[in-house]
């Protein structure tokens, strides 16, 4: 073989020519199906998100209490901290709605 014949061989390979369709790997085709158990562990994240839910409101009507109570009684870290726990709990709230999203759309792909 020639040296300008090696060139454009390789020049060839490396460059495609924009007609030419890339090579295309023998990969086949996957189909994806839920391990056994799948119906428990989707019970146990439901549980898991709703006992989540049930402690952001308890730390949201929490904070309203020890709040309330701070500025009734003039006991300013109760009142700082009631504030402190409603604003935690509203962004808890955004997370759990966030990590839901998330967490049902990765499922979803999955099956």
């Amino acid at each position: 073989m020639s040296v300008p014949h090696l060139i454009s061989e390789s020049l060839a390979h490396a460059f495609l020519l924009p007609l030419q369709d890339p090579p295309k790997p023998d990969i086949p085709e996957v189909n994806a199906v839920a391990p056994p158990g799948n119906q428990m562990l989707t019970r146990v994240v439901g549980y898991f998100i709703w006992i989540a839910g049930v402690c952001v409101l308890g730390l949201f009507f929490g904070g309203i209490i020890a709040s309330t109570a701070g500025r009734l009684y003039d006991h300013h870290g109760s009142g700082r901290r009631g504030a402190q726990m409603i604003v935690s709990s509203l962004v808890l709230a955004v997370l759990l709605g966030l990590g839901y999203t998330l967490i049902t759309a990765f499922a979803a792909g999955a099956s």
